[in-house]
């Protein structure tokens, strides 16, 4: 009887660590489609000259506009916020997490 419940064990166990990386997967889709929609803004920026300052000012910029039109339903406030946090970690990230999660060697340069 023991061998089963160790099966039964190994086998909850397996269930829970699949579930895990699906949501793990489905975040960092997340995340790719998102820096996607601000390195095509960048782009655009960078393109019709309205880059506003250089690398770092012109991603935030890129950064408050898309947050801007896809979160524009929870109001000013709330976007800006979201904004703020996305912009806070675009500047912690490494050049490994650049990599994974954005498919580049670093952040874009105006």
């Amino acid at each position: 009887m023991g061998s089963l419940e160790d099966r039964l064990s190994r086998l909850e166990a397996r269930e829970k660590a699949v579930a895990t990386e699906t949501q793990e997967d489905e975040k960092l889709r997340r995340q790719r489609a998102i820096m996607i929609m601000i390195l095509d803004e960048f782009a655009r920026l960078k393109a019709s000259g309205a880059a506003s300052g250089g690398g770092p000012a012109t991603l935030a910029q890129a950064v408050r506009n898309v947050a801007a039109v896809q979160y524009q339903d929870l109001g000013k406030e709330n976007y800006e916020y979201i904004a703020d946090g996305w912009i806070e970690t675009l500047t912690e990230w490494t050049r490994l997490d650049w990599l994974v999660k954005a498919g580049r060697e670093g952040p874009p340069h105006a």
